[in-house]
């Protein structure tokens, strides 16, 4: 399977440079509820298939506040995006 990276590929809006484009999607997604709502599902729902015993530890460990929360949940991230390819 051919993977783009589409970062380097020419896109709609050109004048948009490095993370511009990604802090308007943010923006855009955190200032409706329910458009927050829909990510935050998909991302559950794509870690319980793609691991559910890890995707609980990591939600237990962020709602916990644990110092090593993210590193996991880094890594399981890049953990799902190795698998897709």
């Amino acid at each position: 399977m051919n993977v783009v990276n589409l970062s380097d590929a020419p896109y709609k809006y050109p004048s948009l440079r490095g993370d511009m484009l990604f802090r308007l999607w943010k923006a855009a997604i955190l200032d409706d509820d329910t458009l927050a709502d829909d990510v935050m599902r998909g991302m559950y729902n794509g870690m319980m298939v793609f691991d559910r015993e890890r995707a609980e530890e990591v939600m237990y460990l962020l709602v916990s506040r644990n110092p090593t929360a993210g590193e996991a949940f880094h890594a399981m991230l890049a953990d799902m995006l190795t698998f897709r390819r």
